[in-house]
């Protein structure tokens, strides 16, 4: 019998996956492995590093997918998965702009390490610009507006109630894009590394 996406999430969500197991500051470090290289390089290193100093966290091969999470155009690799934590590299090789999404339990770490990003929230007037080596923070229940230059980069990192946030970033976008193949393909490989974080 096939589990509909939203009641596996819920699942996954009450059982949960044990303590934190990774810090905003040591991914900001990492990230920085990857500034003035070329992107195939940089995205090499920053992953040998995470593998190095998480054994057993960090998934061995990259399964890229587009994400298009507030119509922003990006391509995503995910490094680790649970319930209360994400790690993955996110960015594009042509530029795009759109909106961040608005989360109520999550915050999320965009740490540069290649291009331009500019973001605002509601009633500023000036963007923040954020450069590799910068560390982008989106608090709970805060939306910005952001722009990535081509060739912007990012190793992202989330903790709060990730399969909350699954709608938004997973299946919302399907009713632009009429996606499903990529939907799912998402959707499954996150629930994957689920799966190993719980024995992990």
């Amino acid at each position: 019998m096939r589990i509909w996406p939203l009641g596996l999430s819920a699942i996954l969500l009450i059982a949960g996956c044990g303590n934190l197991k990774f810090t905003p500051e040591e991914i900001h470090e990492t990230s920085l492995l990857g500034i003035d290289k070329p992107i195939e390089q940089a995205v090499a290193d920053i992953v040998a590093e995470l593998k190095t100093r998480y054994p057993k966290q960090i998934r061995e091969d990259l399964h890229w997918h587009f994400n298009r999470t507030g119509g922003t155009l990006g391509q995503m690799a995910i490094l680790y998965a649970s319930t209360k934590e994400y790690i993955l590299i996110f960015g594009t090789p042509i530029g795009s702009e759109g909106f961040s999404g608005r989360y109520a339990d999550m915050t999320v770490w965009d740490c540069m390490f290649a291009g331009e990003m500019r973001t605002y929230t509601e009633g500023q007037l000036a963007p923040t610009l954020y450069l590799p080596g910068d560390c982008a923070v989106l608090e709970p229940k805060q939306g910005k507006g952001y722009n990535m230059t081509p060739g912007t980069w990012m190793l992202e990192y989330t903790r709060g109630n990730i399969p909350a946030a699954l709608p938004i970033g997973v299946f919302a976008p399907v009713s632009v894009t009429a996606d499903f193949r990529n939907a799912w393909n998402v959707f499954w490989d996150y629930a994957g590394l689920v799966w190993h974080s719980w024995w992990n």
